[in-house]
């Protein structure tokens, strides 16, 4: 879960990890009871409620994004030499998608962010504020970028990248170039590109090889007789709602063609059902119109909140919302966030891999449903919504 410095109160629902009962400290012989010491003294981001504890004892530990060792030596050189990190994202999706680790390493470097996928994203937004975003949104996780620093593109095999080669070669200043990205990115499409007019001037081959001092192997290409272009591994994407679907699924859930919005107006104490995947709550605030920017085929369904849990699988059960993942069994499989929103302006709330809602913020409270390991994130608007 990823937050903009911006947004203020975004907490974890806490559920019991084995019934999957919303945890609360009220009611002894109501479900989901757990005692007010155990939430107190314990870091863990899902707990269990008493009565599971005393049936049995659990472990829990928090998932994030890692890389190998060896992947972070690569990029240690990297550092070391002050290379440029040509940094390829999914426009669509890419917000949750920065390794700590990665991150601690590269903050330093000099940074071109290709972002892919444009023809995803409406014709109608504006390029330089999505510049501006993808920027925010690094500088969010610790890496410095600007808006300039940001070259908006629709990858393809045949794409003419000639201006991003012509801008990396002058912002790389005779250094190694290292090319990251998370896996289906578009990094193997960029480099196809690249190569096709690509002109070798020196007597170093384009080889993959085991990098130095690594068992990985990594394609390089000379820019002169001592740089060159190393094309690392994609970094991990297991954090996203795409890593829980079967190919058939992840057809349905990430977009073909460009994403049109889809409004939907909640009241307090209504849900809307995001495929068989994923459910927003408005639980306090006035009337809020919520726009979704994903795939046409994902089914949303309304659902008054008080019987939303049931509903939506429901709903699931019969095929009435689609996708649907076959990890997605029950409430446990869920992780719940609240969101308290203290901002105004046009505000996002991503889900990684699945799109993200569009809203403004006039001091609602939100919850929203996932399940468990996939990142959400909050933001300034990708692309603002209006009133």
């Amino acid at each position: 879960m990823e937050g903009d410095r911006n947004m203020s109160k975004l907490n974890i629902v806490r559920r019991c990890y084995n019934c999957g009962a919303i945890l609360q400290t009220d009611d002894k012989e109501a479900e989901g009871y757990v005692s007010p010491e155990v939430i107190k003294n314990t870091n863990a981001l899902v707990v269990f409620c008493d009565s599971c504890y005393a049936k049995q004892r659990y472990n829990f530990s928090k998932h994030e994004l890692a890389c190998s060792d060896e992947y972070l030596s690569m990029l240690k050189d990297a550092r070391a030499s002050d290379a440029l990190i040509v940094c390829v994202i999914d426009l669509f999706s890419f917000e949750a998608g920065f390794p700590k680790d990665v991150v601690d390493i590269i903050s330093n470097n000099p940074v071109l962010v290709i972002a892919n996928k444009r023809d995803l994203l409406p014709a109608d937004a504006d390029d330089q504020k999505l510049k501006e975003y993808v920027a925010h949104r690094f500088r969010v996780s610790k890496i410095s970028v600007e808006a300039n620093d940001v070259v908006l593109t629709s990858l393809t095999g045949m794409a003419d990248i000639s201006p991003i080669a012509k801008e990396i070669e002058k912002r790389r200043r005779g250094h190694d170039v290292y090319l990251i990205g998370a896996s289906n990115a578009g990094k193997t499409l960029f480099l196809s590109s690249f190569l096709r007019s690509y002109k070798n001037n020196t007597f170093n081959s384009v080889v993959t090889a085991k990098y130095p001092g690594t068992s990985i192997r990594v394609m390089q290409i000379p820019l002169d007789s001592s740089t060159f272009i190393y094309d690392t591994p994609g970094t991990p994407t297991d954090n996203s709602m795409t890593h829980l679907l079967s190919v058939d699924q992840v057809r349905l859930a990430y977009p073909s063609e460009p994403v049109k919005p889809r409004i939907v107006a909640l009241s307090a104490g209504e849900s809307l059902c995001i495929g068989g995947l994923a459910r927003i709550e408005l639980v306090k605030g006035d009337k809020t119109s919520i726009t979704y920017f994903g795939s046409k085929n994902v089914k949303l369904a309304k659902t008054r909140s008080k019987h939303a849990e049931a509903d939506f699988f429901q709903m699931i059960q019969k095929g009435f919302l689609f996708p649907q993942s076959p990890f997605l069994l029950g409430p446990v499989d869920l992780a719940a966030y609240e969101l308290v929103v203290d901002e105004t302006g046009s505000r996002d709330i991503g889900i990684e891999g699945y799109g993200w809602i569009g809203f403004h913020g006039k001091k609602q409270t939100f919850r929203i449903f996932v399940p468990k390991d996939v990142a959400i994130y909050t933001s300034r608007s990708k692309i603002p919504v209006k009133k």
